[in-house]
């Protein structure tokens, strides 16, 4: 090494005046000292030509000394530029597979080289990229000014230069960049050139916005989320983890989820779900766990297990939810299923199955038993004098009382507003039953007390129908002890109170059957006529649909009640032809309602108990649509709860055969407690109709409004539509709007009107409809 570099130091010009100085020296000393030293001539002579010879050797042998380290100087000057462009290549060869292109700005020639990876990745094809790329033109306009600034630092600081910014390729897409460079001074300090590397991190950056977007989902979610090591040691939580848990999520790293545990599950449940797990990468279903306050609550989980490419576990992901809510609401609708939301006592249905299994039970033991039925006298005044909530004060006060004279082992319920059954078992004679009925007619006559001091005394009559001697099954022992209390009412019992069932009560059985000759005649007279009450989408305002309701108008007597004469209808058999007439009509007048060009509205129409299960209420629907020409999806029948859960199964394959018309269901009076929760899923329903006597109070009524809430919240998580009915004031429909429900009818909006009237209505309502539509167009 020290000779190569030796060898650049001979310069061409030095090296001569070394050759001269050296040559003066050698022949001066010859021609001064020499004849000083030698006297013999012949000898000067000899010595002075070997002196010439001498000096031309010497030459010679430095002349190609000289040659020889040039040209070995030149073989490694060949080298090392054959090495450097080796290195350049290498070096471009690198940049151009990672991906990156090299700039370099020379500052004292203004000009810019640039390697082939710049056009690689700015997508360039043509032929000279340093000519057509402006570096200034194709940064985006929001970067242009951050990345002046960081070039203009970088030359002043000598900082190095990293910016991410970007550049329009020459497919005209714009893509993130990242430039490193940095600047070059000679030894004076001034500024040179300016070069460094330019990377596409396009890629790169959509998955860090990938990555990010996850974590913000994660971190944001209401699930909370957990995720473990292969051994199950905890790695990471999310916000909605603490906040359900109650942990933060420090606390818990590196521990194991076995830390909430509630110790409800045992031993089998979690090798159950680890079996799943480990079979499946699968776990799905709800656990109890505890919080940090020691607090037990269900959540919903569901655990997976996360594989490598070898399929080999690394991590467990466990994502979960608190469902006490959830829980809460099925209890409730669970209780609301068996129980009276307003006494609280059993309910009809609950009732009905407990006396027919009683019944069974009783007739293997020969068991001696009685059905009381307990009616309020005059219970409207009470409501009409002091309103509906004093009224179920009063009820409530009532059914505490007869429930707290019970005896052991008997049961009691509500059966409708004003009325309260008991079944009276294990007596010894039907004598038994009267001193139980008097026992708890002295209980119900208890005075309620307000807090403002009056009292309130209602009194009961009672009707008992004994087991065996006056029926032997449980909806002849119902309808007997029905028809007691109206022999009680009349005073034709041993007690002006109470009336054992007999068959010699045939006065109102003559009037049932005199009203049932006048209605027959009615029927064929024309005396029958359908009002229409509409229904209104609660968003919206618009009127969506009405209700067909039955009315009698009697010459003689006047407007007779539904009530009156639906259950005389029933029991006679001429509710089959009544309800099909009703059909029939709703569809004949809806569809001529859309032959005027009027808006599409649903058609309800209610099928009574009987009707719906002793009828054939499949061909008669099939027969008045294809009679009318209306369109089934506009048909909607309203079937009450008591017709579901008399005969549940029976009701279930009606209802599907109905449901295949094409036709929509709805339940009517739903609220009032007469349905099995466990059946009402298994049923095609579309709509729900929460009893107007749970809209009455609202919003004065806390008990109301709550069984409304959760009525509305279970027909919205099951997909159905729910309509509230009797809506008479501005603050009841606010309530049903901020809860959720769908659709309302009652008197805020119309009573019930003749045809006539009715259309009246709809053409009102389809200019105001054309008038907001107008109206928006403009907006």
């Amino acid at each position: 090494m020290q000779q190569e570099d030796a060898v650049p130091r001979l310069a061409p010009l030095r090296a001569l005046l070394l050759y001269l100085v050296t040559g003066l020296l050698w022949f001066g000393a010859g021609d001064f000292i020499m004849p000083l030293l030698v006297e013999d001539r012949a000898l000067y002579i000899t010595l002075q030509q070997a002196q010439d010879y001498i000096f031309v050797v010497a030459s010679g042998c430095l002349a190609g000394w000289l040659v020889r380290r040039t040209m070995r100087a030149e073989q490694y000057r060949v080298a090392a530029r054959q090495e450097l462009v080796k290195s350049e290549e290498q070096l471009r060869l690198a940049l151009d597979g990672s991906g990156s292109g090299m700039w370099d700005w020379d500052m004292v020639r203004k000009c810019h080289t640039f390697s082939q990876g710049m056009a690689s990745i700015l997508r360039y094809q043509g032929d000279d990229f340093g000519r057509d790329f402006h570096f200034r033109d194709r940064l985006h306009p929001e970067d242009r000014a951050a990345v002046g600034a960081e070039v203009r630092m970088a030359l002043r600081t000598g900082a190095p230069f990293v910016v991410t910014a970007r550049l329009q390729g020459f497919d005209g897409e714009y893509r993130w960049y990242e430039a490193r460079g940095t600047r070059h001074v000679d030894d004076s300090g001034k500024l040179v050139r300016f070069s460094g590397i330019i990377s596409d991190k396009t890629q790169q950056r959509q998955e860090e916005e990938r990555l990010r977007l996850a974590a913000t989902v994660v971190d944001n979610t209401a699930e909370g989320i957990v995720v473990t090591d292969a051994y199950s040691n905890i790695l990471s939580t999310n916000a909605a983890f603490s906040r359900l848990l109650g942990y933060e999520s420090s606390e818990l790293l590196g521990k194991r989820p076995s830390a909430f545990k509630s110790g409800r599950h045992d031993k089998a449940f979690y090798d159950e779900m680890w079996s799943s797990l480990h079979l499946t990468g699968h776990w799905r279903g709800e656990i109890w766990n505890k919080r940090k306050n020691g607090e037990i609550f269900p959540e919903r989980m569901s655990l997976s297990a996360v594989k490598d490419e070898h399929g080999r576990t690394t991590h467990y992901v466990c994502m979960f939810t608190d469902i006490s809510q959830e829980k809460q609401r099925e209890e409730q609708l669970q209780f609301l299923a068996h129980r009276d939301a307003l006494t609280g006592l059993s309910n009809r249905a609950w009732f009905s199955q407990e006396l027919a299994r009683s019944v069974e039970v009783a007739q293997v033991r020969s068991e001696k038993m009685a059905v009381i039925l307990l009616n309020l006298d005059r219970f409207k005044d009470v409501n009409d004098s002091y309103g509906h909530t004093v009224g179920d004060e009063v009820l409530r006060h009532i059914a505490r009382q007869v429930q707290s004279a019970l005896r052991p082992g008997d049961l009691i319920a509500r059966m409708t507003g004003d009325e309260i059954v008991v079944l009276a078992r294990q007596l010894t004679s039907c004598e038994d039953a009267s001193d139980i009925a008097e026992r708890l007619i002295h209980a119900a006559a208890q005075p309620w007390k307000s807090p403002d001091g009056f009292a309130v005394v209602v009194s009961v009559s009672a009707g008992i129908c004994c087991y065996p001697q006056h029926a032997q099954t449980a909806a002849l022992l119902v309808q007997g002890a029905h028809a007691a209390v109206y022999g009680a009412k009349q005073g034709k019992g041993g007690s002006n109170l109470w009336c054992f069932f007999n068959e010699d009560m045939t006065q109102a059985a003559r009037e049932r059957i005199a009203l049932e000759s006048r209605l027959r005649h009615a029927l064929a007279q024309g005396h029958l006529q359908m009002f229409y009450q509409p229904q209104i989408d609660i968003a919206t305002g618009n009127i969506v649909g009405c209700e067909a309701l039955m009315r009698w108008l009697d010459p003689v007597e006047g407007m007779i009640s539904p009530a009156r004469f639906i259950p005389v209808a029933e029991t006679s058999g001429l509710i089959g032809p009544l309800g099909e007439w009703a059909l029939t009509e709703a569809c004949r007048q809806a569809q001529a309602w859309n032959s005027q060009g009027l808006p599409a509205i649903s058609m309800a129409v209610n099928v009574s108990l009987h009707q719906f299960l002793l009828t054939d209420i499949v061909g008669c629907t099939r027969k008045a649509l294809e009679s009318s020409g209306f369109p089934a999806v506009c048909l909607e029948l309203e079937i009450t709860e008591s017709a579901l859960a008399e005969r549940p199964d029976e009701a279930l394959n009606v209802l599907r055969n109905l449901k295949s018309l094409g036709l929509r269901l709805a339940v009517d009076d739903f609220g009032t407690g007469y349905s099995s929760l466990a059946h009402l899923k298994r049923f095609p329903i579309d709509l729900l109709k929460i009893d107007q006597s749970f809209i009455r109070d609202i919003p004065n009524s806390p008990d109301d409004m709550a069984i409304s809430h959760a009525v509305i919240a279970m027909g919205q998580s099951m997909g159905m539509e729910v309509l509230a009915e009797g809506v008479e004031t501005a603050a009841q429909l606010e309530f049903l709007r901020q809860h959720g429900c769908n659709l309302y009818q009652g008197y805020l909006c119309s009573k019930p009107l003749p045809s006539a009237e009715f259309t009246r209505l709809l053409e009102r309502d389809q200019r105001r409809q054309q008038q907001v539509a107008a109206g928006n167009k403009y907006l």
